[in-house]
């Protein structure tokens, strides 16, 4: 009896780690969404692939969804929502032209130093 019991609460425990970790995607996206981040949906894998489905630990600590950094060093926000702030004042600095496909841009800026950075954010599925 006891074995089910603990095998229910493991249970229990693993659907709401998962419900949780769905939210906090939600939660991400809409705020991306809301903030009037040009290609929410780029942004959005750009996010996944810089924290890891947002459990890299360091980063998270930092709030830090894109892994800006400043002298080398990653940069450190108060809360995940301003890094979101930071990426839109980013954005609206470096992106200039609008009709520019969003990818192309992210290679010809150097956004990343992978060179498969594009091909690895296009891969990724975003749950909805």
């Amino acid at each position: 009896m006891r074995k089910l019991r603990l095998i229910i609460l493991l249970f229990f425990m693993l659907v709401s780690c998962s419900f949780l970790k769905a939210q906090t995607i939600d939660s991400v996206f809409n705020y991306i969404c809301e903030s009037g981040v040009h290609y929410p949906e780029v942004v959005m894998r750009q996010v996944i692939l810089e924290t890891g489905w947002l459990k890299n630990k360091y980063l998270m600590q930092k709030n830090n969804l894109f892994a800006f950094r400043y002298h080398k060093a990653y940069m450190q926000f108060d809360t995940w929502q301003e890094s979101i702030d930071y990426y839109r004042s980013w954005q609206d600095r470096h992106f200039k032209h609008h009709e520019e496909d969003y990818y192309a841009f992210l290679l010809r800026i150097k956004y990343a130093s992978s060179p498969r950075y594009v091909q690895t954010l296009k891969k990724i599925k975003i749950p909805r």
